[in-house]
């Protein structure tokens, strides 16, 4: 939540708005597979891709469908930035700045920290939107695979969209 306040002035977003996103977006994140796999179907979530069965995803998936059924919620905007924040959601939000200033919150939240942490929070606090979109996708891959956690064909076609849009030297991809 401190983050997504702090990335609301760099990003323009609405603070309430980010606040209420950074707070909530792990909602279901703390429950067992076969709670978030009841969650979903409960919601009539489908699960287009299998991946999708993988925590990392369901919990973001189940987690806007709960935030809106016990918290009452219905802003668009929260809800979808919480469904796509770990790639998974194929909604017509999934780009926007709101959830894209989640992801980024989601790995810059403090305590965390990883070979590459402080070179993305540079990238996203100067407000370099793309080139850390590109480079936290870059890194969940590799993390991901590393894990062995299914990678998501939305994550992918992140990646691969702006890494052919985007002129980037070796020093970019440098090990995180």
């Amino acid at each position: 939540m401190r983050v997504m306040a702090e990335l609301a002035e760099v990003y323009s977003l609405d603070c309430d708005q980010a606040l209420t996103t950074g707070l909530l977006h792990d909602a279901a994140r703390d429950m067992s597979d076969a709670q978030l796999l009841a969650l979903a179907k409960e919601a009539g979530i489908e699960l287009i891709d299998p991946c999708e069965q993988h925590p990392v995803y369901l919990h973001a998936l189940t987690g806007a469908y709960l935030v809106s059924k016990e918290l009452k919620i219905t802003d668009r905007l929260i809800l979808d930035a919480i469904a796509a924040h770990s790639h998974g959601d194929h909604g017509s939000n999934f780009d926007t700045p709101l959830a894209q200033c989640l992801r980024f919150a989601d790995v810059l939240e403090p305590g965390r920290e990883w070979p590459g942490f402080n070179k993305l929070q540079r990238m996203v606090f100067a407000g370099r939107a793309e080139e850390a979109t590109l480079l936290l996708s870059g890194w969940l891959i590799e993390y991901f695979r590393e894990q062995h956690i299914p990678v998501h064909p939305n994550l992918k076609k992140h990646f691969e969209a702006l890494s052919g849009k985007l002129v980037v030297d070796d020093f970019f991809f440098e090990r995180w």
